[in-house]
């Protein structure tokens, strides 16, 4: 017998078992009435005689919208799923948790936190991931036609850049993109929303959330969406000066935040002004983070591996000096088409709050 042999038939003899992580998991249950309903989601989106014409016009969002951040000068990552503490979202999520080898981390909300490492400590000054977010979202009301729990974002963020320039990329970028899509897409475009997209070359209106709450006696930046909508018709434009997230910076001496997002008017089938972009310039320093994360009730013992990291390799005295932003790829999709609601443009839809079937 061989010595290949001699171990084969020990490993025999003792029987060692196969274990399959998939054994040790619960199974779908098909009798739950909700499991039925998402599996029926599936089924209507698989046989939506648009969809390959959705698919594509997201296709070429994507594609779009890479290609030029390449063009000028972006880097693209490894795209990371899990992380030992993500962006914390200033809003109601469900903690999305896994077991990894043992110790629990975070599913990736957004790359945020990697972005201001990558830009700050490393020597690529420019970044963008095309990558997959999961968005366990809460208390999402009668705003289900807009949230779901997965989806693709480009998300870019640049070093030593400001809230103007940032402005000013992003305007650029929109404009861009609804010239390409018409141009290279415009047969489906017209097949698909009834008509071109609206020429946008003029650049794109700003409003600022907090002057414009004050004159027209809004209550929140909700209203502030649907008010500045029915100024421009069917143009993108940009909400400024939003309080939010921990990260955007407060400039004290303007009293505002620079901030911003890009909205999509209703159109067609959607009845809602859509958020499809959110950024910022970035809070100016660790130490001025860490006391709006205090201000804000995070658990900061969550965040040590990013605080870490930081403090070991910071060379600039703990300034953080970038700007950024991320596209919702699919909202971004669903609002330029007039769609009902975004998921129309998933042929496995991922309802926020609901049951996931397959």
């Amino acid at each position: 017998m061989t010595e290949i042999q001699s171990r084969q038939a020990g490993i025999g003899k003792r029987h060692v078992p196969l274990t399959l992580g998939v054994q040790r998991i619960e199974p779908v249950n098909l009798d739950d009435p909700h499991v039925l309903a998402a599996l029926e989601q599936v089924r209507q989106a698989l046989v939506n005689p648009r969809l390959r014409k959705i698919l594509e016009i997201r296709t070429a969002i994507q594609h779009f919208l890479c290609s030029e951040l390449i063009a000028r000068g972006y880097v693209h990552p490894p795209i990371y799923m899990l992380a030992g503490c993500t962006d914390p979202l200033n809003h109601w999520t469900y903690p999305a948790r896994i077991n990894y080898y043992g110790a629990e981390v975070s599913v990736t909300q957004s790359l945020i936190l990697q972005k201001i490492l990558m830009v700050m400590l490393s020597e690529a000054g420019k970044v963008f991931w095309a990558s997959p977010n999961v968005r366990m979202e809460m208390r999402i009301g009668r705003k289900d036609y807009k949230y779901t729990s997965e989806f693709m974002q480009v998300d870019f963020e640049k070093r030593d850049a400001t809230y103007e320039e940032m402005i000013g990329v992003i305007s650029e970028l929109m404009q861009r993109l609804y010239a390409y899509l018409n141009d290279s897409h415009g047969q489906t475009i017209e097949a698909l929303r009834g008509a071109p997209l609206h020429d946008v070359s003029d650049g794109l209106t700003i409003f600022d959330a907090a002057e414009v709450k004050q004159a027209q006696g809004l209550p929140d930046d909700d209203a502030v969406e649907k008010w500045a909508a029915k100024q421009v018709g069917e143009t993108p434009f940009l909400i400024v000066n939003l309080k939010r997230e921990a990260y955007d910076c407060y400039d004290s001496a303007l009293g505002r935040f620079l901030n911003y997002d890009v909205v999509i008017p209703p159109f067609g089938d959607n009845p809602y002004p859509i958020e499809c972009l959110s950024g910022a310039e970035r809070t100016r320093s660790i130490g001025d983070l860490e006391q709006r994360m205090m201000d804000l009730k995070y658990p900061l013992a969550y965040f040590a591996p990013f605080f870490e990291l930081f403090s070991s390799l910071d060379e600039n005295g703990g300034k953080i000096t970038c700007a950024g932003a991320g596209f919702g790829i699919e909202r971004l999709t669903f609002a330029i088409l007039g769609l009902k609601d975004v998921h129309e443009v998933y042929p496995f839809p991922r309802m926020a709050e609901a049951k996931i079937a397959i």
